[in-house]
């Protein structure tokens, strides 16, 4: 019976169900502010982590990005690689959402309110989103090779959660504004400040 207990203690260990405290490793934090040049504020963003060991599952509720008013919403997505997006028409119009990007070249076809497509982003890169029927809308999802990212608000502020320990190379993308990069080292469980300046 206790041969029995231990072995089952063991799969759970294995299988990380349990985590001893000895092995287990306190999560981190990326927080700042970025300040934009030249845009008029610093939303939309995305600062995200590279080099970080690990196999990561896209999530199983799928992110939106909608259409009303003639505007995609968010007008930035970023999400894990292999993530299925729903893009839903909650206009009074018809869309036809597409992108003739590398990353991901897709055409919804024309659809009316209500309709709801889906989209798997499969591979790595920026994809463009545009409208066949109105040419002023415009979003881009960007398409990441792990979970740790965020995306900045108006004031340009950012936080990454649940970063393991590790040194890894922190990066910015927008869609106006030069990426910046630098290492960042991150030690268990603690909070990491980084901020960053951005100009065309």
């Amino acid at each position: 019976m206790r041969i029995r207990k231990i072995l089952i203690i063991l799969f759970l260990i294995i299988t990380n169900a349990i985590i001893p405290e000895s092995m287990a490793k306190a999560e981190s934090t990326i927080s700042g502010i970025i300040k934009a040049r030249g845009v008029r504020d610093a939303r939309n963003v995305v600062v995200y982590l590279e080099n970080v060991e690990g196999v990561f599952k896209p999530p199983e509720e799928k992110p939106v990005i909608g259409q009303k008013n003639l505007i995609f919403n968010p007008h930035v997505l970023p999400v894990l690689v292999g993530t299925t997006v729903k893009f839903p028409n909650n206009d009074n119009v018809k869309h036809n959402v597409f992108s003739p990007s590398k990353a991901k070249k897709l055409n919804l076809g024309t659809y009316g309110s209500g309709i709801v497509r889906e989209v798997t982003f499969d591979k790595l890169g920026k994809v463009s989103l545009l409208c066949n029927v109105h040419a002023e809308m415009s979003a881009f999802v960007v398409v990441l090779e792990n979970p740790f990212f965020a995306l900045t608000d108006t004031d340009g502020k950012f936080t990454i959660l649940g970063v393991p320990p590790g040194t890894y190379t922190i990066k910015t993308w927008h869609e106006k504004l030069k990426e910046k990069k630098q290492e960042v080292v991150v030690k268990e469980g603690e909070t990491v400040t980084l901020n960053f300046n951005l100009s065309r």
